[in-house]
């Protein structure tokens, strides 16, 4: 976005003195990105920053970078694009606004179609019923089918177990000490 239909024929303000110069950078307006250091929610202020005008230069022997560019150091910091603008304006820079780009929800892959209804199993919408099959040597353990594999009717006694003879009002008598999960002990 650039609105310098009306730019004045004069040229611009050098920040911060009132001189006026031809060799001022166009100045950027943009809204930074979200730190990728944090799961914080993206800066809601813009900045202006002016473009680079000589290039970065290594510092041989520790490896710094840095630059002899009397405006990279400028950041000005602003509630919104509007009050940055009018700053750049008032300035008479030139400058260039990068557009916020509008936020893309990522689709939830736990969620249905629908918000308000949540899904189980074959109530879910193009869901189909997959026929289980059964190989040699292996067996279905389905609840209907077990159920259906026992027949009540027949009076045949099963073998003694003590675990299931131990009642509930002789628990604390049937079992030993060590299987309560208890651990017993004084204060010094």
């Amino acid at each position: 976005m650039m609105r310098g239909h009306n730019r004045p024929p004069f040229p611009p303000t050098l920040p911060g003195t009132n001189m006026r110069s031809w060799d001022v950078p166009t100045a950027i307006i943009y809204r930074p990105a979200r730190s990728a250091m944090t799961s914080a929610p993206r800066p809601n202020y813009w900045i202006l920053e002016f473009e680079p005008s000589r290039p970065l230069q290594v510092e041989p022997l520790m490896g710094y970078t840095s630059s002899n560019d009397p405006y990279r150091s400028i950041r000005l910091k602003f509630p919104d694009r509007e009050s940055a603008v009018e700053f750049a304006e008032r300035q008479d820079w030139r400058y260039f606004v990068r557009e916020d780009v509008a936020h893309r929800h990522a689709p939830d892959r736990w969620r249905g179609e629908e918000r308000h209804r949540l899904y189980k199993g074959a109530d879910a919408p193009n869901a189909f019923r997959i026929p289980s099959r059964l190989d040699r040597g292996r067996t279905d353990h389905r609840r209907r089918r077990a159920v259906d594999q026992v027949d009540l009717s027949s009076q045949e006694q099963a073998e003694f177990d003590p675990v299931i003879e131990a009642s509930l009002e002789s628990f604390p008598a049937s079992d030993p000490p060590a299987w309560t999960g208890v651990t017993i002990a004084g204060k010094k």
